[in-house]
């Protein structure tokens, strides 16, 4: 009974099974870390702000199918530094959308013929010309990071439908070519010591398990001391490029 329970899938972000939603296989991931429940796995991308696995490093095939009643928007975590970048962007928007608007009007309008004759107005043209520059250059600067914020605050309060892994779908988007890639794999240092090459997400790619072969034979040359120093952090980073 007990082994029998051991082989039912279960999520690998809640540990919890069927009984808990219908798991789903989103990604290349096999073995223990195939399945998850598509809640978990919204709930992780709007968390990490990433809709990629950072074990295989496959993009999700999430359909966005509408947004939710605006009654039901949750909000999401942001840290000072996010909060800060914000109110810069909005800031530096109200200011530069401010400035523009009154440097057109004292630019065409004839109302403002004596302004456009002044030399203090004309100073101001400058200063206000200069200062448009520097809030387009932190607009620039921050909204990447804005826009990350936006897009974990999209995800939560998106209704989204999460598709299977299609291999032949996978297959096909790489054939088209894509440009050889650097991919972090968090590898447990327990799985480097079998003496089969066996871990919980198989890597089936000819790429992945080239590099995760010549990982194993460098472990297995190195000095029983270096294993039990590196015991402590319990897992290793392997740089895989992808050819």
């Amino acid at each position: 009974g007990h082994q029998h329970q051991h082989h039912q899938p279960i999520c690998k972000i809640c540990f919890q099974g069927a009984e808990q939603g219908e798991l789903l296989n989103p990604c290349r991931c096999d073995g223990s870390v195939r399945y998850t429940h598509q809640l978990c796995l919204l709930k992780w991308i709007s968390e990490r702000g990433s809709w990629t696995c950072e074990l295989c490093c496959y993009r999700y095939h999430v359909i966005a199918i509408k947004m939710k009643q605006p009654c039901q928007w949750q909000s999401i975590s942001i840290t000072l530094v996010e909060k800060v970048q914000m109110i810069a962007v909005i800031l530096g928007s109200l200011f530069l959308i401010a400035s523009v608007t009154w440097l057109l009007w004292s630019a065409f309008s004839p109302y403002a013929v004596w302004q456009r004759k002044d030399i203090l107005f004309q100073i101001c043209y400058g200063m206000y010309g200069f200062m448009d520059l520097v809030c387009i250059g932190l607009i620039v600067h921050e909204g990447a990071a804005v826009y990350r914020v936006f897009k974990r605050w999209r995800a939560v309060n998106l209704h989204w439908d999460v598709l299977n892994y299609d291999k032949a779908t996978d297959i096909e988007e790489s054939s088209r070519g894509e440009s050889s890639t650097s991919r972090t794999l968090w590898l447990p240092l327990t799985a480097l010591r079998n003496r089969n090459l066996v871990h919980p997400t198989q890597l089936t790619s000819p790429r992945f398990q080239c590099g995760y072969v010549l990982l194993h034979l460098f472990n297995r040359m190195r000095p029983h001391e270096d294993l039990s120093e590196d015991n402590s952090s319990g897992e290793v980073v392997m740089r895989v490029t992808s050819v």
